[in-house]
This record gives structure tokens, sequence and C-alpha cells, in this order.
């Protein structure tokens, strides 16, 4: 891998990974760059080779192929091929030059002064500017944005572009995940052309333009979409394996929803490569001769139930509670996923080094004490299918699960939580498939009920506020009893890392132990591949698989 220029920063602020991260460095390096953990029976690849064609089976069409305003993970490998952050971010947390070279800080962490490389032009062949970034950033901020981006932008105040190379962001205070935020795909930088345009850009038409090193060369909705490698290219991110254009003449993903059908697909030769391996098709891939299988690292949120605890009965602490321990989970995830993911105590994947391993065993699976706890709570009574009643109602927590969001037979596992409760305490888990719509309509209103999720990775200051303060998409400022902002805001204070775990234990701790939030496991995305593709990876920054830049094929 070629080393990343160096970054300038001043003596008294340097971005060395603390200790944590650097411990992080060595669980990820095998499995979050070109050298992806992978089993299989590839020979030696030789040195790479330019040319060729490939083709992916994925299991989701992406919603919306804008970076700033998608907020579904699996479009995001897609996107990644012509959408670029300005800066990168590797295997072991440090931050590497991208779009732009260097990078300083002030001594009082406010102001963020970035040296952009030269000679990067978007693929209408406009030249990225530090005007151009001030732009994407201004309209990622405004005031009445709807961009899924702008709440990581929260310490965001100002930018100012001092010549076409030099971006100057001024923050209102310190933020610690701020260039985490930079380096996220919701900051990837647009095109002039792009900010211009009417609409919500979510379809991949030639007004949505980035720097990227492929651009779209065909999409047909529903079944795929195909790119054509721009030879232009050469800023490519630090960590990447290689400088200069893309290895490979064309890339395209086709949607196969279906996982028996994206495994027939590979072992007919009919892709090469395909995510979101199904568990049960794990051993046609692993150690068989002609495929690799590979997994990536678990640094994002947990699966997990965010629980609206506005919404009755779950507005009662102690219903939520026995939700959360009336059933076995360890059993229904070791059933369902075979060993192949790791049951959660914590909303934070144990790769990540701010992980709260005072949690591991400390709640779940405790019948007794969840019927105590309804009894307590007054559902005393039982109807003829079984469940618990109160004054004639039936002891019911609705569950809405968005269908694009639907992957990892995840609505499989909440059908057997369900029947677990039902069985074990009484509770109706009413587990319901609604549209993305709905979702939509239900989270403005606030009269969404229990909302099954994983976030990507991120630092997790922006994760904790998408999803427990008042900034974030499941709360607002009026309920104050009910946000994490204080304990947010004091996750961002400081760049020291002992400071920033004490906070963000505290938030993992809080949001466990009052059960509006109730982590299921850990998600690792698994990518199984002819032996004869190289350089398959898994974006850092991300956790799912990298774009296909470095990817060849061998002849």
């Amino acid at each position: 891998m070629p080393s990343p220029r160096a970054t300038r920063l001043p003596a008294a602020r340097r971005l060395a990974a603390p200790a944590a991260v650097a411990a992080l460095a060595l669980t990820l390096a095998a499995c979050s760059t070109g050298s992806a953990a992978s089993t299989g029976g590839a020979e030696p690849a030789g040195d790479p080779v330019a040319g060729g064609s490939l083709t992916w089976g994925v299991s989701v069409e992406p919603v919306c192929y804008n970076p700033q305003r998608s907020g579904q993970q699996n479009s995001y490998p897609i996107i990644r091929n012509y959408a670029e952050s300005l800066v990168g971010k590797a295997a072991d947390g440090s931050y590497t030059p991208w779009l732009a070279e260097e990078w300083e800080i002030s001594d009082d962490e406010t102001v963020y002064t970035f040296t952009l490389r030269d000679g990067v032009t978007f693929s209408d062949g406009t030249a990225l500017t530090a005007d151009v970034v001030k732009q994407n950033y201004d309209a990622i901020t405004a005031e009445d944005s709807t961009l899924n981006s702008r709440a990581a932008f929260a310490a965001y105040d100002h930018a100012e572009a001092s010549d076409d190379r030099t971006l100057v962001v001024t923050l209102a205070q310190p933020d610690a995940a701020f260039l985490d935020s930079v380096a996220s795909i919701g900051a990837s930088v647009l095109a002039p052309a792009s900010l211009k345009a009417d609409g919500d850009l979510c379809q991949p038409t030639d007004e949505l333009v980035g720097t990227g090193p492929f651009t779209v060369a065909d999409w047909t909705a529903g079944q795929e979409i195909s790119f054509d490698r721009r030879d232009d290219y050469d800023w490519a991110p630090g960590y990447a394996e290689h400088t200069g254009a893309a290895y490979l003449d064309d890339v395209t993903y086709r949607y196969l929803p279906e996982a028996t059908v994206r495994t027939g697909a590979l072992t007919a030769g009919q892709v090469d490569v395909i995510e979101n391996v199904q568990v049960t098709d794990t051993t046609v891939f692993q150690d068989a001769p002609g495929f690799q299988y590979l997994t990536g690292p678990t640094t994002g949120t947990a699966f997990s139930l965010n629980i609206n605890t506005r919404i009755a009965p779950a507005d009662d602490v102690r219903v939520r509670q026995a939700l959360r321990d009336g059933f076995d989970l360890d059993a229904l995830i070791e059933n369902q996923y075979l060993g192949t993911v790791e049951r959660a105590y914590s909303s934070l994947g144990p790769d990540s080094p701010y992980f709260d391993e005072d949690l591991v065993g400390s709640w779940g699976n405790d019948v007794d004490g969840a019927n105590a706890l309804l009894d307590e709570a007054g559902w005393t009574d039982r109807d003829d299918d079984g469940y618990r009643t109160k004054d004639g109602e039936r002891l019911t927590i609705e569950v809405g699960y968005p269908e694009p969001y639907v992957r990892d037979e995840r609505d499989v596992l909440l059908q057997a939580i369900k029947s677990q409760l039902k069985e074990n305490i009484g509770l109706n888990l009413d587990v319901q498939i609604i549209t993305g719509a709905l979702w939509s309509d239900q989270t403005a209103k606030g009269t969404w009920t229990v909302y099954p999720n994983t976030l990507p990775t991120a630092d997790p200051s922006n994760l904790f506020r998408s999803i427990f303060s008042s900034e974030g998409f499941l709360y607002t400022a009026a309920e104050a009893d009910l946000v994490l902002d204080d304990e947010v805001a004091a996750s961002r204070a400081s760049l020291d890392p002992a400071e920033r775990k004490k906070a963000l234990d505290e938030i993992q701790a809080t949001v466990v132990d009052d059960a509006r939030y109730v982590p299921l496991y850990h998600p690792v995305y698994t990518v199984a591949a002819k032996d004869t593709v190289h350089g398959l990876a898994f974006e850092p920054q991300l956790d799912s698989p990298a774009s296909s830049y470095d990817v060849w094929v061998q002849p």
C-alpha cells in the first residue's frame, strides 16, 4: 500500500491515533483494507492487471443515489464509485489525504485549514476548488437543509475559501468528531452543476456529478447500474492500494434481493462477487476451491430495537425492560446466524475502541424478572390467546420495519423474538413491514413505535447524536426528557480519548438500562467472490464493502 502524504499539523494538536484506536488497528488491519479477512482457495495473485469487467450481485437497490441525502448503508459501496470526501479514514482509525492533501487544526480545535489536491476534477470536467467545497458544506448545513448529512455538521459555523486550494472551516465549538464527519460519505463533494440542479438528485442521472474513479454508464431501475472507468482519475485516498485510474474498464451492480439467487448467480458464473451471503450458504464459499469469502469489521451500531418511550405501553420503563429481558437472545442469534455474528450487549460494535465491555452479561434472558415487572406494571390478566391484558387491552407493542432496509434475514429474527415474547411473558410484539414513505411520515410526526435499525460505522458521537439527541432523526428538542444532548455534547468536547470514553460509556449504559434501546446483534458485511477477483476491501469509515477502485481481475 502506498504511504499517504504527511499531514501537516501544529505541534499543539497532532492527529496521532490514541492508544485505544491504535489497539483497534490490530483488530481491523486484516479485515478493513485491501487485505480483507478472507478464506478460500485463491492462489497468490501476482501484479495487478488493468482492464476487464466485473459484475456484483447486491442485495438492495439504493433508494437514493445522492451521497449527501442517502441514509441506506447498502447504497454506499455503489455511491463511493463516483462520490468522494476531503479526507479518508484508514483501518487504524487515523485520517488520510483524499481530495485534501493535508490539513491543520488550530490550538483551540475550532479552525480546520484544508489544502486541496491540485488537478482534481469532477467527471463533467469542472475543477475542484475550495469555493466548491464551501458551497457543498454550506448546502449541507443550511437552515432549511433536509440532507441526512446535516446532523454530523452540528458544530460547523462557516467556511472561507482563501484561494482555490485553501479551505478554512471554523467551528462554533471544538468537535472531536468533525474529521470523521468530513470523511463520511454524507460529506462527499458534488459538482456545482449538481448543487444547482432541481430535485433531490436521488436518481443517478447526468445531474449527479462527483470526483470519483467511475462514471455512471447505464442504469435500469430495479435491475442494475453500470459504471465506466475515468482514465484521468489520479487522487485516490491515502489508504488505497494503488494510485492513478481504476484497474477495471467497467463494473456493474445487479440488484438481486433474494439470497439464494445471489448464491446461484455466483456459483453459475453469472456474477463475479456477491455481498450479504446467506448464513446457510457460507460453506458454499468458505474454504471452497475457486472462491473466496470475506468478512468486514463491526464498529457501527448493533442491529437493535429503538423504542419510542412516548407511546403506550412502552412509555412504562417496566414494560420496556420486560421486552428487553423476556427472550433468550443468545439462543436466537446462534440458531439463526450459526455463529457468524455476535450477540450484542451495547449499541457500539466490539471492534470500536469505545465499546463498553461492562455491559457484557449485564442484561437479557431473565424471563422471571420480566414477568415480575409486568405484574408490577398491572398487566396481570390474560386473554384467550395467552397475551397479557390490562383494563381489557392487550399488551401490544408495534414494530414498524421499513421494507427498503430489511436485509440479513432480520425480519425472520424479529418473528422469532415475537414468538418467544408471547410464550415467555405474554407480550404481543406486532412486527409489521411498512413502506419507506410511511416510516418517513411516522418520524416526521413522532408516531413511530419501535424502529429496528443499524447505523454504519462513524465516530460514536455522530452515531449517538443521530439516535439519542434532539438533533437526530428520532427525537426533537421539545422532548428534553428523552434525549441525551448533554452526554453527546460531552463526548465531542475534547479530543482526549479517555474523556470521550467516559461520556460514551454513560450513553451506552443509559439507553440499555432504561430499555429505550435493545441491541440484538453486531452485523458484519460478508462478501463472496471468484478467486480470480483481487483487491476487494471494506472501507473503514463505512464498515461496508469499498468501491471497486482497487479491484482487478486475474486473466
